[in-house]
């Protein structure tokens, strides 16, 4: 399985931390996770074209996780010399098919053209992408925000979007070769619908996962050693997430 940290950080500008979006290749498929602004023009550095993107996820629909899901629809009808043909699948939260439809709304020009789009609304349940295997759980971020477990070839990933301590992030993330989880705030600071240093350190424990990529993180958490913050209460592998950034889970 190979991840590439498309965008690593926030609504607020940030260098080397654009919002939010990975791409993931499991089983040979590539899967976005989430889309925040910039996403689509980064994923041209992968080697991954658009064109080849068959399905997306979705963690909840704040603009820093969604807005170039508009930019991908238009490319996918807009491209010259090219046309989406091939079936295109986006998983999300629920409200997803409503966001859906005011989009075209407002942008009648990404409304499918020569292809099929299916929307997939979930919370708690299993499902199947392909040869992948998924698992979503609330977040407690906002309502109906979900993060996602991909199991391919043995491997597990979990992606939390943004998620709070009060979600069900630790049960999906159980055992879990990598978590890649948000980390808003620092040790100590006060939120109710994001994870903070303590609250992620005491999860990623608590979930004994193997290793964490660290994402997400507003500017108090970008001047801090979120590491040794993190680390009072986890010891496993933590990595910061920055945009580029290549893993690899074999």
């Amino acid at each position: 399985m190979e991840i590439h940290v498309l965008g690593s950080g926030t609504a607020i500008p940030a260098e080397e931390h654009n919002p939010a979006g990975f791409l993931v290749i499991a089983a040979g498929i590539p899967v976005l996770l989430d889309m925040g602004p910039g996403t689509i023009s980064r994923l041209a550095k992968t080697g991954i074209s658009y064109t080849g993107v068959d399905f997306a996820l979705l963690s909840h629909l704040h603009p820093d996780h969604t807005l170039d899901l508009a930019i991908l629809l238009q490319d996918f009808n807009s491209t010259p010399g090219w046309k989406r043909t091939a079936d295109f699948t986006l998983v999300g939260c629920k409200g997803t098919r409503e966001f859906i439809d005011r989009l075209f709304q407002l942008y009648p020009n990404i409304i499918p053209d020569q292809y099929n789009l299916t929307v997939q609304e979930v919370d708690h349940q299993d499902f199947s992408l392909a040869n992948i295997q998924f698992q979503s759980a609330l977040t407690g971020h906002v309502p109906g925000s979900v993060a996602y477990r991909l199991e391919e070839g043995g491997r597990s990933l979990v992606y939390s979007g943004d998620a709070s301590d009060q979600g069900d992030l630790a049960a999906l993330a159980k055992h879990a070769n990598m978590l890649i989880s948000e980390c808003s705030y620092p040790a100590g600071w006060n939120t109710e619908d994001h994870l903070n240093a303590d609250t992620l350190g005491r999860l990623a424990h608590q979930a004994q996962v193997k290793s964490l990529v660290v994402t997400h993180r507003y500017p108090p958490a970008l001047t801090v050693d979120l590491v040794t913050q993190i680390r009072h209460h986890f010891s496993g592998s933590i990595q910061l997430a920055s945009d580029g950034m290549k893993l690899e889970l074999n």
